[in-house]
């Protein structure tokens, strides 16, 4: 595990966490952080997902306001500032540097075959980079704000696997029943719904970790994008 630092296409040297696959080379993934940067609960899920053999490409996406920012969501003060980088971040600007991480792996020689994958703002913004970039499939951990990102129309987007929590906070049902509707339109949109389960509930060792629906969510990942 090492940062690199990738040149964006307006010139900014973005540091980016790299992990290589633990199976050799290994399908290029983009991973995209929570509001708490590249924290341990970022690094952890690099490790994972490099273990089942992907090779992680994990952008600090707050780097542009602060580099190397290192939040504890549990700590309401950190939180907040968590939450003030999020507000402070450009999103199309963040999906056209996770793009600049998606471009990298082509350069490097791995083929087209790059997926991204996302936690809470980054579940969002894989959407985003669904919507709008070359990428060829993401996934989207407990997104935030999907209801008002979705297309109420199908249109030609790459295949993007949803993950909901049913008693996520941030998304009451009125908005996660817009989310599924609007999720059944496209040609390739699965979206979970895990049954009791709050935000976050894919974080180890998180105040709504839920192991059991943590592995399901795992297994539906490796299954969507190995397919």
């Amino acid at each position: 595990m090492n940062f690199i630092t990738l040149q964006t296409d307006d010139g900014f040297s973005l540091p980016a966490l790299h992990m290589p696959s633990a199976q050799g080379q290994g399908t290029p993934m983009v991973l995209i952080q929570e509001i708490f940067g590249i924290n341990d609960a970022m690094r952890a899920a690099a490790q994972a997902w490099a273990q089942d053999g992907f090779e992680v490409l994990c952008p600090d996406l707050f780097a542009r306001q602060e580099a190397g920012v290192v939040l504890e969501p549990r700590v309401p003060e950190q939180f907040q500032r968590g939450v003030a980088l999020m507000q402070g971040m450009d999103p199309e600007r963040a999906v056209k540097d996770l793009n600049v991480a998606r471009q990298w792996f082509v350069d490097q020689g791995r083929g087209d075959k790059v997926t991204a994958l996302g936690y809470c703002l980054g579940g969002r913004l894989a959407v985003m980079m669904a919507l709008s970039t070359p990428i060829s499939a993401t996934v989207s951990y407990y997104g935030v704000g999907l209801e008002d990102l979705l297309p109420a129309e199908r249109i030609n987007m790459a295949p993007c696997l949803l993950h909901i929590a049913e008693r996520d906070t941030f998304v009451p049902p009125p908005a996660r029943q817009t989310i599924l509707e609007r999720a059944a339109l496209q040609a390739n949109m699965p979206a979970y719904v895990y049954e009791g389960c709050d935000h976050a509930f894919a974080r180890p060792d998180g105040e709504h970790f839920d192991a059991q629906a943590a592995d399901l969510a795992r297994q539906r990942t490796l299954d969507f994008l190995r397919g």
